[in-house]
């Protein structure tokens, strides 16, 4: 959910986990899916693997990111 309430954990938001996927983009624009799930889970642990796939959608919907099949990475635009 994209509106925060009071029982929100900011560090968990779709937003949040989105900038960290950009940020970790930002230094190599083409990852592997499983390499940029890592960066996520290392910075916020286990729980923001929930919020991982959530945040790739927002992210593709907006048009940051791109999926190559081909590959299973994710490409920044």
């Amino acid at each position: 959910m994209i509106k925060p309430n009071k029982y929100t954990n900011i560090d968990l938001s779709v937003i949040n986990i989105g900038g960290v996927i950009l940020k970790s983009l930002a230094s190599c624009p083409v990852q592997k899916y499983s390499e940029l799930e890592d960066a996520v889970v290392s910075s916020y642990g286990s729980s923001a693997k929930v919020v991982f796939l959530n945040a790739l959608s927002f992210l593709y919907l907006l048009g940051k990111i791109n999926y190559q099949p081909s590959a299973d990475a994710i490409q920044l635009l």
